[in-house]
């Protein structure tokens, strides 16, 4: 079948079709056809987007994962907040991601779970519940490395789930999804008090809204975020399957353990804070800037440092620079700085700094 869009009245419909469901759990459970072919209801897609019936339900989001990600990679720029789309999509594969028990719907009183609607701002910000849209986002941008939320059902919640899928800082990050995996699951099931003990999931949300201001968090690798967490976490780094290629330590300082090495390490070696002259150095240096640069443009946000000053860099949509308040270590602004990608911002906030430096003495 081609796929379509619902239109308003469609969303409404789709509303009224859930509750009547919520009414009658042992009710009809597929959409009315009008629903989802309907002229009045629904419109075309805009692309050439055909689905396929299914026999037999999802059992899990990686399954809905490797169905969706081949058929929507042509589209993956500008789908991600159609909501139209997905929920056409969630009525179409209602019967095949609802969960039903002894032949009654068990339905969330969360009518994002199948169906969106653009004019409710309530429903904008739930879009990261839609189960169809979850999945196929979580099979796309991470792959094996979340299996943790790749084997669960299509419609399972939970503290940890909840907490990726709505913060879009988190859930596009390279080293947070990992490590949270890592930290707090054995890969199937939540580990026993991962909530409240010290270290918990909830103390890292808490700690990385602090490194948020002194560190690049969104673009640090899962290693190099276990460096940089208290000592309250050691019980849940010792033994967590965190995979990666660890930042090396060769001109640390001999502060008692690898970690405590690494942090002063990170410290004199950031990706924006040139030193070496070996070109080899020098090279490796540029990939991480290059790196830094994409992390920035994928999420929005990103730190550069050089001595004790930092910029919030940020993405300017209508030039495409990037763009960043140079702060002085008291917090003290000196300029907005802005420049076409991140080499250029490293010289331009260099040059800055040094100036203000200058004038200072």
């Amino acid at each position: 079948m081609r796929a379509r869009e619902l239109t308003s009245r469609g969303v409404a419909r789709a509303r009224q079709f859930l509750r009547e469901l919520r009414e009658d759990p042992n009710g009809r459970k597929s959409p009315p056809r009008d629903l989802l072919q309907g002229p009045e209801y629904t419109r075309p897609f805009g692309g050439d987007l055909s689905v396929d019936f299914r026999w037999h339900p999802f059992a899990s989001r990686r399954e809905i994962g490797e169905y969706l990600a081949p058929k929507l990679r042509p589209f993956r720029a500008w789908i991600g907040d159609r909501t139209s789309f997905w929920s056409w999509l969630g009525m179409y594969y209602f019967e095949e991601t609802v969960r039903i028990v002894d032949g009654a719907v068990q339905l969330s009183p969360l009518d994002e779970m199948f169906v969106l609607d653009p004019l409710d701002r309530q429903n904008l910000r739930g879009v990261h519940r839609h189960c169809l849209r979850a999945a196929w986002q979580v099979y796309e941008i991470h792959g094996e490395k979340a299996a943790f939320l790749l084997n669960q059902p299509p419609t399972a919640r939970g503290d940890i789930a909840d907490r990726i899928f709505q913060s879009q800082r988190i859930f596009n990050s390279v080293g947070i999804v990992p490590l949270i995996f890592g930290l707090y699951t054995d890969g199937k099931r939540p580990k026993r008090g991962f909530h409240g003990r010290p270290g918990g999931f909830r103390h890292l949300l808490r700690v990385l809204d602090q490194l948020e201001r002194t560190h690049d968090i969104y673009g640090m690798s899962p290693e190099a975020l276990v460096r940089v967490l208290p000592r309250e976490f050691d019980p849940w780094v010792d033994g967590a399957p965190l995979r990666g290629e660890a930042l090396p330590d060769d001109d640390s300082e001999e502060r008692g353990g690898v970690r405590a090495s690494a942090r002063v390490h990170d410290q004199k070696r950031s990706p924006e804070d040139d030193r070496s002259a070996d070109p080899a150095e020098q090279d490796t240096h540029d990939l991480k800037l290059q790196r830094w640069e994409q992390q920035v443009r994928r999420n929005g946000l990103g730190t550069m440092r050089y001595k004790r000053f930092h910029a919030r860099v940020g993405v300017d949509r209508a030039t495409g620079a990037l763009e960043g308040r140079v702060m002085s270590p008291d917090s003290g602004r000196i300029k907005i700085v802005s420049a076409p990608s991140a080499a250029e911002f490293k010289k331009a906030m260099r040059r800055e700094v040094n100036a203000y430096l200058q004038r200072g003495s």
